[in-house]
């Protein structure tokens, strides 16, 4: 990467540390701006990382020696920020979701083209290795054309997580359908080829946690095409659990954890012979640490300097918040 990509870290919690740290580690020349409206959490970031705390957004933005914005900050907030950014010359990797809904999403949309600049929402998941591998194996059409998906994606929360900003409408935005379940739609869009929906439909509510917002969401989506996708995200799992399982007209693909406290990532390719009988199941785990992160900065950079719109862009992003408006509105 060269040298002059400078960095500014927008939002100092547990996402923006862990996007510093990966910029830090892949490009250790650049120099790494942090911002938060936590001053100290902000210049414990930029200790941390040997790189320079500035006290306003506006000096970020206004900083020619940055090329690049991570917004990575309380969903409310995110639009203006990418915005701001994005009007001020600067590349954009946005922490999912893109806005709060869809009206938000067009608005970072049509800055993102009108300015001409390489906007990304950071759905790091498509990176993990067994994602990947799965979605190379269907379009191999291994398991032949896909017919539906199912996935389940969900963690049991924590001490307090009623009274955290994700619990609180007028911050998030929405509750686990926007959180965890935009890392599930946007797999599905991805997966079935970003086709055209002809039907959403989503029971999103809250059963356990007490809360302004959703904590289950069970959806449903249909493609104009006929393929279906049945999704559930959860903030009752009280064993942190991520599966995501493509059916085919050959067979069937599932992708079983994230690694950590979601168990190790497996893929299992179930490969149908003949009707009725067992199908022959080839297993593959990938174990060590996540570098899922890794894998999407490297995109990223690699948009800026192709010029060319790394995965997860805005316009698939766009489409993604569109599907979670329309489930919401059902």
């Amino acid at each position: 990467m060269n040298k002059n990509y400078n960095i500014l870290i927008v939002g100092a919690g547990k996402i923006g540390s862990i996007r510093a740290q990966t910029a830090k580690k892949l490009y250790p020349k650049s120099k790494l701006y942090v911002f938060d409206t936590d001053s100290i959490k902000a210049m414990d970031l930029a200790k941390e990382m040997s790189g320079i705390h500035i006290k306003t957004l506006e000096e970020g933005l206004l900083n020619k020696e940055i090329q690049i914005v991570v917004v990575s900050v309380i969903n409310k907030f995110t639009k203006d920020i990418c915005i701001k950014a994005i009007k001020s010359g600067k590349h954009v990797l946005c922490e999912k979701p893109m806005g709060i809904n869809y009206t938000e999403a067009q608005a970072i949309y049509k800055a993102a083209k009108k300015y001409k600049r390489i906007v990304k929402c950071g759905f790091n998941h498509r990176y993990h290795p067994g994602i990947k591998e799965a979605h190379k194996l269907c379009k191999q059409k291994i398991i032949g054309d896909v017919l539906f998906i199912r996935a389940t994606y969900g963690h049991g929360g924590r001490a307090g997580y009623d009274k955290e900003w994700r619990s609180k409408k007028a911050l998030s935005g929405g509750g686990e359908l926007l959180d965890q379940g935009s890392h599930l739609i946007d797999l599905c869009h991805w997966f079935l080829n970003f086709e055209e929906m002809k039907k959403t439909y989503c029971i999103a509510k809250t059963m356990f946690w007490d809360m302004e917002v959703d904590d289950n969401a069970f959806a449903l989506l249909e493609t104009k095409t006929g393929k279906v996708a049945q999704l559930h995200a959860t903030w009752t799992q009280w064993k942190n659990k991520f599966k995501f399982e493509i059916y085919g007209t050959k067979g069937a693909i599932e992708v079983d954890g994230l690694g950590k406290s979601y168990g190790d990532e497996t893929v299992r390719i179930f490969k149908r012979y003949k009707l009725g009988a067992a199908p022959k199941i080839i297993e593959k785990v990938f174990k060590g640490n996540d570098i899922s992160w890794e894998h999407e900065w490297k995109d990223f950079i690699n948009g800026i300097k192709s010029n060319k719109l790394p995965m997860s862009n805005y316009k698939e992003s766009l489409e993604v918040m569109k599907t979670i408006s329309s489930l919401y509105s059902h």
